[in-house]
């Protein structure tokens, strides 16, 4: 099990750490230990030996090698009969130990998530930055098989660090030229191998977070003839990150290097940190097409959950042919000013396990070394 001192603990809840600007993520930090914690958690890499044991893995190696060589091929960069492939073997011995994590409650869905999006694998819209085409796979830590019947919905900031479909004083300028698209935003299916593909950006940086994008994991809904989906569950909500080396040299080009806020690192930033322990690997792992940056990117993540889990993550506006507009009763109306959760980084009113942990924190007078330990 690996755990947080409690001295850590305690001096991560005295930082009042931002998650979003106006916003803390003390109880996410608490959310996260209570995960790690749990007696039942399982990971992607948990599944490891019926992952290879089936094939999937060899099979899921091969066919993303062949993914990257048709862009390759796609964007002049490759001929069709120059395909080379690593020896899968490898692949198997390897297999959970980088971009692989179990996005159980860890993170918080932020106070931008809006709820409505369409089903689109290009979710661009226009946005300009670091092309990634993305594919994630979701695997049931359960039963150590890939979800087939899932929709995952993607979002993250633009390359200048602004969230499109809302309007609030800490998103970039505060100005309400994001609120009328949806650039960014969208839900995709999974098939029968567990995948789904995006095409979006490397997110850009704002104040109080690394860069990061935002995923939810939806089962059981049911698509509208408008291209949405409509009830099911939400079994997990997560957030993946960008090696810190390879994302200064996405940041260094435009318009990214054009971004006048504040850069958090990751590691400055506790819920990236938070989220590297316990086995797993958010940061997602990136390819390049061609030569640089410019030239496009292709970026893997194999996701594990749980699907029978229930979490409830809150909007703060609803998609409508419209733009954004507000979702009734959302506790993040008003951020990060005035909403009703701005205290509580996850949006979420504190659980019983949260004021458990901190009773254990708060049970340590004196921290003084600030570690992580093993157990």
């Amino acid at each position: 099990m690996v755990q947080i001192t409690q001295a850590l603990a305690a001096a991560l809840l005295a930082t009042s750490a931002v998650g979003h600007p106006g916003g803390n993520v003390n109880r996410d930090i608490l959310r996260r230990q209570a995960h790690l914690d749990h007696p039942e958690r399982r990971t992607v890499q948990s599944c490891k030996r019926d992952l290879v044991a089936s094939g999937w893995v060899r099979e899921q190696h091969m066919r993303r090698e062949a993914r990257l060589h048709e862009l390759r091929v796609a964007a002049g960069f490759a001929k069709p009969h120059e395909l080379v492939r690593r020896n899968p073997v490898e692949v198997e011995e390897t297999y959970g130990e980088a971009a692989a994590c179990t996005i159980d409650p860890e993170a918080t869905e932020g106070p931008y998530w809006v709820s409505g999006e369409l089903i689109r694998q290009d979710i661009l819209t226009g946005e300009k930055g670091a092309v990634t085409h993305l594919d994630i796979n979701v695997i049931d830590t359960t039963s150590c098989k890939p979800v087939t019947d899932a929709y995952v919905e993607m979002w993250g900031s633009n390359s200048t660090g602004v969230y499109t479909g809302v309007q609030a004083r800490g998103n970039g300028d505060g100005s309400k030229s994001a609120v009328t698209t949806n650039a960014l935003r969208g839900l995709q299916p999974t098939g029968a191998n567990g995948t789904a593909t995006f095409i979006t950006l490397i997110p850009g940086h704002y104040v109080g977070r690394a860069n990061h994008l935002h995923t939810i994991i939806h089962h059981g809904a049911t698509k509208l003839p408008n291209n949405t989906i409509s009830g099911g569950t939400i079994s997990h909500v997560g957030q993946f990150y960008v090696e810190q080396k390879f994302l200064a040299k996405v940041e260094a080009t435009a318009p990214y290097n054009t971004n006048k806020q504040v850069q958090t690192l990751n590691a400055q930033d506790f819920l990236f940190q938070m989220g590297k322990k316990g086995g797993e690997d958010p940061v997602l792992k990136i390819s390049l097409i061609g030569n640089k940056i410019e030239d496009g990117l292709y970026a893997t993540m194999d996701v594990g959950v749980n699907p029978k889990a229930k979490q409830s993550p809150q909007p703060v506006n609803l998609w409508t042919s419209a733009g954004g507009v507000a979702a009734p009763n959302s506790p993040w109306t008003g951020y990060p000013d005035t909403c009703k959760y701005c205290g509580f980084g996850g949006g979420r009113p504190p659980t019983k396990r949260d004021a458990e942990v901190v009773e254990e924190v708060e049970e340590d007078p004196e921290p003084e070394v600030l570690e992580w330990t093993d157990q």
